[in-house]
């Protein structure tokens, strides 16, 4: 009887044991998952039936995807993720010249939303820190942690014809286990 409990408490202090272990075996990752979304706007982004008057906006809309596994810090270790957080981003428009202007873009993620939409945007004041709201960068991190990518929409309106890359830079920390 006593060889039976001494096993059975055994047992239960090796599962217990093997769950702390596991925890205690993550690797803490900081890193820059990056999207550059290359758009070049034209006169011919404009609808047949509107009047081209010149200096009116010009509407885009492009789409890209951000992977995971495009990380080379986090490459190793998709099958191991136990957490994402995004803790910023920084966006950077390359590409306008003088008298170039986006009059506003917006960022949307497939199945979160709205992320922030920016106005006025030059070639001088083209990097920027948007104000996203309270609790949207999470809903991005649970959606990259449960399926390893993110679609983004970048949109807007320009002054005029143009060839930009609008960069998205996220600060992001990201937990795995070294055991699995």
């Amino acid at each position: 009887m006593k060889l039976r409990l001494l096993c059975l408490l055994s047992l239960l202090i090796a599962i217990t044991g093997c769950d702390k272990i596991k925890e205690a075996a993550t690797i803490s990752i900081n890193t820059q998952l990056k999207a550059d979304i290359p758009i070049l706007i034209t006169a011919a982004m404009v609808k047949s039936s509107e009047v081209i008057t010149p200096g009116a906006p010009i509407i885009f809309n492009k789409t890209q995807e951000l992977k995971i596994e495009d990380n080379v810090d986090i490459e190793p270790y998709l099958a191991k993720i136990k957490e994402i957080d995004l803790t910023s981003l920084v966006v950077t428009v390359t590409g306008l010249t003088t008298g170039q202007t986006i009059n506003s873009v917006s960022v949307d993620i497939t199945g979160v939303g709205t992320l922030f939409t920016q106005t006025n945007i030059t070639m001088t004041n083209n990097t920027f820190t948007p104000v996203i709201p309270s609790g949207m960068l999470d809903m991005v991190s649970t959606k990259l942690l449960a399926e390893k990518k993110i679609t983004i929409t970048v949109s807007g309106s320009a002054s005029g014809p143009l060839s930009i890359v609008v960069g998205l830079n996220m600060s992001a920390k990201v937990v795995a286990y070294l055991l699995k």
